[in-house]
């Protein structure tokens, strides 16, 4: 704090805890005048408003108001997100969950499966022997019967034989499938009536084969 002498009016840097709350006797070194020096108290001004036009006071935004246009921001931004994963990405939907199908037809959205507008012909197998083991290997051609290009997806080769095989790995309608596999093609895609043949690479063939089935 600072004080004044009242006889010669000379001013001291005070340190206040050297000043207790009593107050205590001090001397002014130029003057040698000792007087008692209280506790100076802090006096804060206080401002009277007499009119409204004497002060601005800026309305703070709450917390909520600043929170609420982010949240309603992020909602819609995932609601988006998530209406278009359900309509371009419906195939997907549709392969893991069967019964949506049903409800896009409802909505006139068209479900593409897996080798829609594909055909499978001209299938044949060659069977040679390896030893003591028969070899299967199976060709044929695919062609786009649309006016789109067409992803081609895995084939899927089936090995069937009679229901009551003891190898039986599960049930075709009224066939056992005995062995399968998937053969993924060279080319991802088919233009519009484009044709592609194809060989599956070799592969045992399963005791008691009667049928072989090829398809998407």
């Amino acid at each position: 704090m600072i004080i004044t002498c009242p006889t010669c009016a000379k001013r001291y840097m005070l340190d206040d805890n050297l000043l207790p709350r009593e107050g205590r006797q001090v001397r002014c070194v130029a003057c040698q005048h000792i007087w008692f020096q209280a506790p100076l108290e802090e006096i804060f001004p206080v401002l009277s408003l007499q009119e409204t036009g004497d002060i601005f006071i800026e309305p703070r935004t709450s917390f909520e108001k600043k929170s609420s246009w982010k949240f309603w921001f992020f909602s819609f931004s995932f609601l988006l997100l998530g209406v278009c994963f359900l309509s371009f990405g419906r195939e997907h939907v549709v392969t893991y969950w069967p019964q949506a199908e049903k409800l896009y037809n409802l909505i006139g959205l068209r479900i593409t499966h897996p080798g829609a507008d594909l055909s499978i012909f001209n299938t044949s197998s060659l069977l040679h022997r390896e030893g003591s083991e028969e070899i299967l290997q199976i060709s044929g051609d695919i062609i786009n019967n649309s006016n789109q290009v067409r992803q081609i997806p895995p084939l899927k080769v089936k090995l069937l034989g009679n229901f009551s095989h003891p190898n039986c790995k599960e049930q075709s309608g009224k066939e056992c499938v005995l062995d399968s596999w998937n053969h993924r093609l060279s080319e991802n895609s088919l233009l519009p009536g484009e044709k592609i043949h194809f060989e599956t690479e070799a592969h045992p063939k399963a005791s008691g084969t009667h049928r072989i089935s090829v398809e998407f």
